[in-house]
């Protein structure tokens, strides 16, 4: 797996591996909560014009087993998130179902 940095203020601080997997993040994003460029370790996005402003998964590339059918998908359109209705309720709670 790629390590992944975020580009804040404060220079590059590193993303945990299991939030690139979980989420697919991939340079070039914006990440969905912290609003930070996701970067590789140079702080390279690895383009220089990204066409997408968010590193949320559409609903048609959601994670296996994320935005069933009854699983309402949500899209914030002042950030771009893209969250199913259990991932609304695990943010809330502070929590992660997996």
């Amino acid at each position: 797996m790629k390590e992944l940095f975020l580009k804040t203020e404060h220079g590059l601080q590193p993303i945990d591996g299991k939030l690139i997997e979980k989420y697919n993040l991939v340079e070039g994003k914006i990440a969905p909560f912290s609003r930070y460029w996701i970067v590789d370790k140079n702080g390279s996005m690895g383009f220089d014009n990204p066409d997408d402003d968010t590193s949320s998964p559409g609903p048609d590339e959601m994670p296996a087993g994320e935005g069933a059918e009854d699983d309402e998908i949500v899209e914030f359109s002042d950030t771009g998130a893209i969250l199913s209705q259990s991932e609304l309720i695990d943010f809330s709670h502070g929590t992660d179902s997996e």
